[in-house]
């Protein structure tokens, strides 16, 4: 649903805006590895004021390599010679506060896919109250009305040009029944139901016609409501005569032999 910016007459997807996050995503992820890789400890500089040719320094270099570098020399004794000095640089995991710098970006990848965090299963969304059984379960109604049902929606439109319905009367569309992460809202749909009943019985009983009732239910419209001109016996007053055997007067009813009563 969201043009695209460099061609205004086609939809973008919304990883193209996102791309960058995605790209500091996997940066991040590259570097937890190379940490890890490199015994997880940060950079290290190794300086020594010795006077070494460029042979000498080169296996020097290649010496350190071999026996301090990568995940396998991890926890080993560091041994320097006289006029080796060895310094920390840069930042462990920790001190760049790593999982809300990864977690930030996460959950800015699941806003643009309308995903919340908690149901992506993203670090951010995995603590606090997100996991409460009201906030998880409004994320997820969210996820469904605001995303997942429009998508496919969207789809079956798209499709019908592909998969064309068998008449003009038919349209291409999903089935809920057949997806378990919807079922929660069956009970939903079933109180629905139930008060729409009501709300026709008590529109019938008040005599209102049961076609216009049904139509108006389903639209939503009460303009569509059109009365049978009876009404109920509580809104009959007392004396009122109406024609035929059974009738009404002064609000006792008659017998329908004519005898008196």
């Amino acid at each position: 649903p969201f043009p695209d910016p460099e061609a205004r007459f086609r939809g973008m997807s919304w990883i193209e805006p996102v791309v960058r996050e995605l790209m500091g995503d996997n940066a991040a992820t590259d570097h937890k590895l190379k940490f890890f890789e490199n015994g997880a400890t940060p950079n290290m500089v190794v300086s020594t004021d010795l006077d070494l040719d460029e042979k000498q320094f080169g296996d020097w270099v290649d010496l350190m390599s071999n026996q301090y570098e990568g995940v396998e020399n991890a926890y080993r004794t560091f041994y320097l010679a006289k006029g080796g000095n060895a310094q920390v640089v840069g930042a462990n995991l920790r001190q760049i506060d790593f999982k809300a710098t990864q977690g930030a970006g996460e959950t800015r990848l699941a806003a643009a896919a309308g995903i919340p965090p908690v149901i992506a299963g993203f670090s951010e969304g995995l603590q606090g109250s997100s996991l409460n059984a009201g906030n998880f379960g409004a994320a997820r109604r969210n996820c469904a009305d605001g995303t997942m049902r429009p998508t496919w929606a969207s789809a079956c439109g798209s499709l019908e040009t592909i998969v064309p319905p068998p008449n003009s009367a038919a349209e291409l569309w999903y089935d809920e029944t057949q997806i378990a992460w919807l079922r929660e809202d069956e009970a939903d749909a079933a109180d629905i139901a139930a008060k729409r009943a009501d709300r026709m019985h008590t529109l019938i009983s008040a005599g209102f016609k049961p076609d216009s009732v049904v139509a108006a239910t389903i639209a939503d419209d009460d303009s569509l409501l059109q009365h049978s001109g009876m009404y109920s016996v509580q809104l009959r007053g007392a004396g009122t005569v109406t024609e035929g055997k059974g009738s009404t007067v002064s609000g006792v009813p008659e017998p329908a032999d004519g005898s008196q009563p």
